[in-house]
């Protein structure tokens, strides 16, 4: 009895092994892909392992209703996202206490707090990465090349011909950062008490113009660098510089007001995404490394 129990006790066993094996597995899968309620893409290393270079940079967006255009929208910002080891978070349902679009706010501090990333680059959803060649790295670089005191320097803005607009600007991952929003987010309450309601980009763009200290940890920089109009929306800064082939960032902000049609964003979309300078396809590149 003795000699023909051992096999089944250590069959037992073995598969027990390999179930305790799988399960690990799986929590560490799903504790990476998802995240504090948004999906998290984390970029695989490069091929021989390497870690990414430079800062660690965190690129976030939101997305809480259908549109025509969401997987060009995820598609093209996710394979940006690979292609430089950079992270990117979207949220799907938003509970910002003063309205849907405060969740950016709301996720920008989520991250500050978790000290994962050195930088966070917010995006509205009607955006596309049009020149993937190009680093946000080196565009914050540049940026706070241009300044007296850098480190001074924790919101990197543009202006449309209306003032601010906030549907991509750049973050430092700092305490000082969730500071400066709080304040913006005081701003806001107070007028609204007042009967003003503002949104948050409205919000930002007059607590820009107050006294507070902290409005100088902001530095504003050529739209056309982040943040570009196409022609069809000519609303642009000082620069008058509107998008073309080889900018870095498109932006159809307020394209309801501009393009007739039943989806005016979703057709500004399809046409811009031919010109879209896509790059190696990362995925591609270790299929080819695994082979």
């Amino acid at each position: 009895m003795l000699s023909r129990g051992l096999p089944n006790a250590t069959t037992t066993a073995t598969v027990l092994f390999l179930g305790l094996i799988f399960l690990l597995w799986r929590f560490d899968w799903t504790s990476e892909q998802y995240h504090n309620g948004g999906a998290i893409a984390n970029p695989p290393s490069s091929a021989k392992g390497a870690p990414a270079k430079g800062p660690r940079i965190a690129i976030i967006t939101f997305i809480t209703s259908q549109k025509s255009y969401i997987h060009l929208s995820l598609k093209n910002k996710s394979r940006y996202a690979q292609r430089y080891g950079y992270d990117l978070i979207v949220d799907y349902e938003s509970h910002a206490e003063r309205g849907t679009t405060w969740l950016k706010f709301d996720m920008v501090e989520r991250l500050i707090k978790e000290k994962q990333h050195d930088w966070i680059w917010w995006m509205d959803f009607d955006t596309l990465i049009t020149n993937t060649d190009i680093k946000v790295a080196d565009i914050i670089n540049d940026s706070l090349a241009n300044v007296t005191t850098p480190a001074d320097i924790d919101f990197l803005l543009t202006d449309d011909c209306n003032g601010l607009n906030d549907g991509s600007f750049i973050v430092r991952s700092s305490p000082r950062s969730i500071e400066f929003l709080n304040r913006v987010r005081k701003l806001h309450d107070v007028e609204d008490k007042k009967g003003n309601g503002l949104n948050d980009q409205e919000s930002m763009r007059d607590f820009l113009k107050t006294n507070d200290p902290f409005v100088k940890h902001a530095v504003a920089i050529p739209q056309w660098k982040i943040n570009a109009f196409p022609e069809e929306i000519h609303c642009f800064d000082k620069s008058e510089q509107a998008w073309e082939r080889g900018t870095f960032v498109i932006h159809f902000a307020g394209a309801w007001a501009h393009v007739e049609g039943d989806d005016p964003t979703g057709y500004l979309m399809q046409k811009y995404e031919k010109e879209i300078m896509w790059g190696p396809d990362p995925g591609a590149e270790v299929l080819e490394e695994e082979r």
